[in-house]
């Protein structure tokens, strides 16, 4: 495994996200698995998780440019593989992905104007000035359409993400999710998961905050539940959400007659 093990230390740091009741406590968890989940209920704390471990081995973090809210933090030890001696790969939170795409076409789009502002004002000039001038507006908007296999802003969401999530996916590198099944149908949420565990066979690990019962079932993944602030490690059929899943499937006609 490319990290085997986290422990949190909360000491005497009071600043957030130390202040949240599940994180004033010390925290150890093992990660020796190619698939590590964590689930449970809105703010129970395991994106927060994968923001901490981001930020404490430095990995990339897929978000708009000028925005931050990376930790600082020394009070947290990764156990990371002997044979590295950086752990490489990156950290995404599908939320921002809509906001990525719309960040991507605007660059485009202004890079095209200020292509046009440069044929305008150098249109007296010689053209390896002019050349020179839109170079690189040429450079952004090539490397940004060239990026993916298909243009991002005229797939559906859930086929831009993982057009985008493949396009990222290196041998031995770390990704953390953070409930990447957002925009994501079932079918798609199956297609995730292939992509995954294709991954894992390259030497890849991954961390997943998520509420998804397929990703959830992945062979051999390690499973951690967060309730009443504490990470408990699970089987499958024993979470929580996948036992009242069940019920409902099994007796839909008797849940859904309470709410007429």
């Amino acid at each position: 495994m490319l990290i085997d093990r986290i422990n949190i230390y909360p000491g005497e740091n009071k600043n957030y996200p130390f202040n949240l009741e599940i994180y004033k406590s010390e925290i150890n968890l093992d990660l020796k698995a190619p698939v590590v989940l964590f689930l449970g209920e809105n703010g129970c704390g395991k994106s927060t998780l994968l923001k901490l471990i981001q930020s404490k081995l430095n990995l990339i973090r897929i978000k708009l440019p000028n925005t931050s809210d990376d930790f600082k933090i020394d009070n947290i030890q990764i156990k990371v593989s002997p044979s590295l001696r950086k752990v490489k790969g990156f950290f995404f939170e599908s939320i921002a992905f809509i906001n990525y795409i719309e960040y991507v076409q605007n660059e485009i789009s202004e890079s095209r104007e200020n292509i046009q502002r440069v044929e305008e004002e150098y249109k007296n000039k010689s053209n390896y000035a002019k050349m020179m001038a839109k170079s690189p507006y040429s450079k952004t908007i090539y490397e940004l359409e060239n990026m993916y296999s298909q243009d991002l802003s005229t797939s559906s969401h859930g086929e831009s993400y993982l057009d985008f999530f493949s396009s990222r996916i290196k041998d031995n590198q770390l990704y953390l999710l953070d409930e990447p099944e957002t925009p994501l149908s079932i079918q798609n949420q199956l297609t995730l998961t292939a992509m995954i565990i294709e991954a894992t066979k390259r030497g890849c690990q991954f961390l997943i905050a998520t509420h998804s019962p397929i990703l959830a079932a992945i062979n051999n993944a390690i499973v951690y539940e967060i309730k009443n602030d504490v990470f408990t490690k699970v089987k499958y059929d024993d979470i929580e959400s996948i036992k009242l899943l069940k019920q409902f499937l099994n007796n839909k006609e008797q849940f859904l007659r309470y709410f007429e």
